[in-house]
Order: structure tokens, then C-alpha cells, then sequence
């Protein structure tokens, strides 16, 4: 098979999904249950280019050549900055911030290409050495300051993280933050590491469930929902009460 006829089929799975959830989703922009292509058919398959084509399909409706043109640099930049990357559940990491930018299309109904390419960006000034210059030139001065926002630097408490992504609400930065927590706390239970289990139950409880409350009632009730999920699991691997 060759490598454009591959490709081909992937594209048409992609288009094929992304039309049977817009058909299911006629009701609103909430997609729940096995509906959450994102977590089922996809990346059951780990196929992180299906999972990049399955975003492109569902935003092709909704945005121009242009800013898809965009979505797909802010793609291949993520990609190239975290090459060779895995996540402890043992998918390419790449597979995380697309992930991410699923859940602000097919969850939350949001098609802002500054909002999705910054989701797929989130992580690369912390991880590689793009730097927010970088950024701001190949992309905006927008995209630039959210993921900014959402870089992690070691010096800086968690508390004050949040507290500066919170404070700059109107850069949509807080919505994409809260996206990435929903993911790692759904993938968590596949992570070896018990403390890091602990530690992202813990979290979520004391900072990022306060900071859904104020923010979106569905991220909240989806991390509550996960949370209690990543409770039950992490009692049935250690015996815990």
C-alpha cells in the first residue's frame, strides 16, 4: 500500500467519523458517552495522524482554507517539538495536545483557531526549545501570549499558574488550560506512577475543580465525573479506602 494511498484512508475514516458525530450532535455542542470519538475509535488505534485528521474534518465546516492552513502549522510545529516524546501511558505525546484540541471542538462546540492552535501548541515552549518569539512570528501575537500563559516555569507555584491563567480569562487561556487538565486526568489511570496519581487527584480537587466552577459548569461536572473515576481506580490498584 503506498504511503499517499494510506494516507487517503485516513483522511476518508477521519471525514467519516467526524460527520457521524456532527450528525449525533445535532442537539448542542456537548458530545458524551461513546460519542467522545476523541477517547474511543481514534485513539483506541493510538493513530495520532487519523486523530489529527478527525480534528481537521470536524473544523473544515467552519473555518477557511486560511486558518485550517494555520490549525495544520500549529500541527507540524507541536509535532516537531515533541518528537521522540512519550507519555507515560505509552502513546507519542503528540497525542495529548491534539487530544486537547478535540475537546475544545467536539465537547465544547468552540472552532476559534486561535484557541485550537494553541491547544496544540501548549506545551512546546515547556518541552522544546520554541521559544514565545517563535511563536509570535510564525503565528500571532495572541497565540503567542496564551501559550505563555500555559507554559509551567518550576519556580512558579501552582496556586500562582492558575491565578495568572484566571486573570487573563479574556485570552480564552483558562478554557484551554482546563481541557488539558480533563485529558491528563482521563489518561491518568493508565500512568504506572501511583504518586503522580495522587498528585493529579489532589490537584484537580484543591485548584482546578474551583477554577472550572468559575469558568465552564460542563469542564467542571466532566472533571468531577473523571475525578471520581481516577479515585476509584487509584483505591482498586493499592487497596486504598
Amino acid at each position: 500500500m503506498s504511503l499517499n494511498y494510506a494516507a487517503t484512508c485516513r483522511r476518508k475514516q477521519a471525514f467519516k467519523l467526524a460527520n457521524l458525530s456532527r450528525t449525533r450532535n445535532s442537539e448542542g455542542p456537548a458530545v458524551e458517552g461513546p460519542l467522545l470519538l476523541c477517547y474511543s475509535e481514534i485513539n483506541l488505534s493510538m493513530n495520532y495522524e487519523l486523530n489529527f485528521e478527525y480534528l481537521i474534518a470536524r473544523l473544515a465546516p467552519h473555518l477557511d482554507e486560511q486558518r485550517i492552513a494555520q490549525v495544520r502549522r500549529a500541527y507540524e510545529v507541536a509535532q516537531a517539538a515533541h518528537a521522540g516524546q512519550m507519555r507515560d501511558e505509552g502513546t507519542p505525546y503528540i497525542v495529548h495536545p491534539t487530544r486537547v484540541a478535540l475537546c475544545l471542538v467536539d465537547e465544547l462546540g468552540l472552532y476559534s483557531p486561535t484557541l485550537i492552535c494553541s491547544a496544540l501548541l501548549h506545551d512546546v515552549i515547556e518541552d522544546s526549545d520554541v521559544t514565545r518569539e517563535d511563536i509570535e512570528e510564525s503565528f500571532d501575537e495572541d497565540i503567542a501570549e496564551i501559550v505563555w500563559l500555559l507554559t509551567k516555569f518550576e519556580e512558579v507555584s501552582l496556586r500562582e499558574y492558575l491565578a495568572r491563567i484566571e486573570a487573563a480569562r479574556e485570552t480564552g487561556a483558562a478554557i484551554v488550560k482546563l481541557c488539558d487538565r480533563l485529558d491528563n486526568l482521563r489518561s491518568v489511570i493508565h500512568t504506572p506512577r501511583i504518586e503522580k496519581k495522587r498528585r493529579y487527584i489532589r490537584t484537580t480537587e484543591e485548584h482546578y475543580l474551583p477554577l472550572a466552577a468559575r469558568t465552564n459548569q460542563y469542564l467542571h461536572d466532566e472533571l468531577l465525573r473523571w475525578l471520581d473515576e481516577a479515585r476509584t481506580h487509584l483505591q482498586t490498584v493499592t487497596r486504598e479506602a
